[in-house]
C-alpha cells in the first residue's frame, strides 16, 4: 500500500512539474498603457481635442485626437512618467490634471482625468533692477530681475498687486484681462 501511494504521488508531481503544465503560469508581460478622458467646465466630454503626450518632458511625438466620450488611449508605452496637454481651439487643461505624477506599470491601463477650459497665458517680466512681490487670489510670487513668470489662467479679469520687495506695503494694483488663447503681459 505504502508503495502505491509513493508511487501515485511521484506521478502527479511529475505531471505537475511537466513542461506543458507550467505553460499556464507564464504570460507576456504587457507595455503600460495610459487612459485620459476630457471633459470640461460643465462635466461634458471634449472630442476633437488634440492631446500631445511628454515622456519626462520631453516630446514624444506621440499625439491623439479624443474620440465622441472625449477619451484618448496611449497604448505601447515605456515605463515612465508622462505628462500631457490637450487642446482644441482655446480650451486646455493646463489649469487640471496634466500628469499623473509616476512611472506608468508593464501589464496596467492607468486613468488620468482632465477638465478642460478657455485659458490664456500671463506673464510677467520685471525690467526693474530690483525684485518685485506680485500677487492675487491665487498667487504671491517674487520676481526677480530679468526673470520671467508664466501663468496659464482661465480666462477672465484679474486684479494684481505689485510692489517693491524693498518697499512693502507701497505698491500698485493692475486690471488684467486674460483673453482666450492670448498672452497678457504685466
Amino acid at each position: 500500500m505504502k508503495t502505491y501511494s509513493s508511487s501515485l504521488i511521484i506521478l502527479l508531481l511529475m505531471i505537475c512539474l511537466h513542461p506543458r503544465c507550467t505553460k499556464g503560469i507564464t504570460q507576456e508581460i504587457k507595455k503600460p498603457s495610459l487612459f485620459i478622458t476630457l471633459k470640461n467646465d460643465l462635466g461634458k466630454s471634449v472630442s476633437g481635442a488634440t492631446v500631445r503626450l511628454y515622456k519626462n518632458n520631453i516630446d514624444s511625438s506621440l499625439f491623439k485626437i479624443s474620440d465622441s466620450t472625449g477619451v484618448v488611449l496611449f497604448v505601447d508605452l515605456d515605463v515612465a512618467t508622462y505628462h500631457w496637454i490637450a487642446e482644441k481651439g482655446c480650451l486646455t487643461n493646463r489649469i487640471s490634471q496634466t500628469t499623473l505624477s509616476r512611472n506608468l506599470i508593464p501589464n496596467v491601463i492607468l486613468y488620468g482625468y482632465s477638465v478642460m477650459a478657455e485659458t490664456g497665458t500671463l506673464k510677467i517680466i520685471n525690467n526693474s533692477p530690483e525684485a518685485y512681490k506680485i500677487s492675487d487670489s491665487l498667487f504671491n510670487i517674487t520676481v526677480k530681475k530679468d526673470t520671467p513668470f508664466i501663468s496659464y489662467r482661465r480666462t477672465r479679469s484679474y486684479l494684481i498687486h505689485s510692489e517693491k520687495v524693498s518697499s512693502p506695503g507701497v505698491g500698485k494694483d493692475t486690471l488684467i484681462n486674460i483673453r482666450c488663447g492670448d498672452t497678457s503681459l504685466l
